[in-house]
């Protein structure tokens, strides 16, 4: 079988309104298992029009087919372009090249209501084998790993892991908000966790059923003083939420970036799936509201502040130190 395989801004990622080339690590991982089953497989090929599709391949792949993530081999990121520039200009990496890895085919806790892989499937791989990518990763010269799995496996996998001898690579990743040993994580080779905040009001987090307490914001305190770079995502536009609702979370975002217990911070505007619960209680919402999407763009407006750029001065240790923030100053001015 002829298969062509042509990612694009969405293929990894898990919000339909964000448009981003992340390297697409599943559908790499996808492509490999059919090359190692024998099939011509080929990646980013651009045929001229739709109908060259149908006479050259029997199948185009643009997302994830949904097989069985514990079958998948690691990907082979020469073939599928791993070292292109459109994937190395993301704020995930500090040092380049860097490139994504995925532990798990999900999240563990998997109920969040807007999250697109809700009540998927979750299978982990062996930490032996995410173990063993991470090294070749490192072998073929690239200097930051991304673990893009929605959010990294914890308890004794996450153990298992940092007891292994540390791979001389850095390393980032997805994390929910629960007490884990950070320390530990940034003496192993951590230097990034990307986490889910999205609210600071409680009735949201229970709403969107996130599973998280707005007493929760401890451990990306916790994690920022172990010394990880810690990035906050926010959400704005709940449709149930006053605008005193939204401005809180907006005053939280900015009090956790003014003070340091952020380093970076993202927010999206909220779309949920059309069989989301928040659409029936009591009536039926409209799909999100409308008037709070200015609350997006004002979680950048922290830049007016002189404290948060007196702790972003103090970060600054070397010249990498500056190149990354120059790249971050870009990425916020939507350079």
């Amino acid at each position: 079988m002829k298969i062509l395989y042509l990612p694009n801004e969405y293929s990894q990622q898990r919000q339909r309104e964000k448009k981003r080339f992340i390297y697409p690590v599943h559908m790499a991982m996808e492509a490999e298992y059919y090359r190692k089953l024998g099939h011509e497989v080929h990646w980013g090929v651009q045929p001229v029009n739709q109908e060259c599709w149908a006479h050259k391949y029997d199948k185009v792949v643009e997302l994830i087919e949904g097989i069985p993530f514990n079958v998948l081999p690691w990907p082979d990121r020469v073939f599928t372009k791993a070292f292109d520039p459109k994937y190395q200009s993301n704020g995930n990496f500090k040092y380049l090249p860097g490139t994504y890895i995925q532990s798990s085919s999900g999240c563990w806790w998997g109920k969040c209501e807007f999250c697109v892989e809700k009540k998927n499937n979750y299978v982990v791989r062996e930490v032996k084998d995410v173990y063993g990518e991470i090294l070749e990763c490192k072998r073929l010269g690239f200097k930051e790993i991304f673990d893009d799995s929605s959010t990294l496996p914890t308890g004794l996998w996450l153990d298992k892991l940092l007891s292994l001898p540390k791979p001389g690579v850095t390393m980032g990743c997805n994390m929910r908000l629960v007490d884990v040993d950070y320390k530990a994580m940034k003496k192993w080779g951590f230097r990034m966790v990307l986490m889910g905040i999205e609210s600071a009001n409680q009735g949201t987090l229970d709403r969107i059923s996130k599973g998280t307490k707005t007493s929760d914001i401890q451990w990306v305190i916790k994690a920022a003083e172990a010394g990880l770079d810690t990035h906050g995502a926010f959400m704005f536009g709940y449709p149930w939420e006053s605008k005193s609702d939204a401005i809180n979370t907006l005053e939280l975002a900015h009090e956790l970036l003014r003070k340091g217990h952020l380093k970076t911070a993202q927010a999206s505007f909220y779309n949920p799936p059309k069989d989301s619960i928040v659409y029936k209680v009591g009536k039926y919402y409209e799909q999100n509201n409308p008037a709070h999407k200015k609350y997006v763009k004002k979680l950048y407006d922290v830049a007016y502040y002189p404290d948060f750029w007196i702790n972003k001065l103090k970060d600054i240790k070397n010249f990498s130190d500056v190149k990354y923030l120059f790249r971050q100053v870009k990425e916020g001015l939507g350079l």
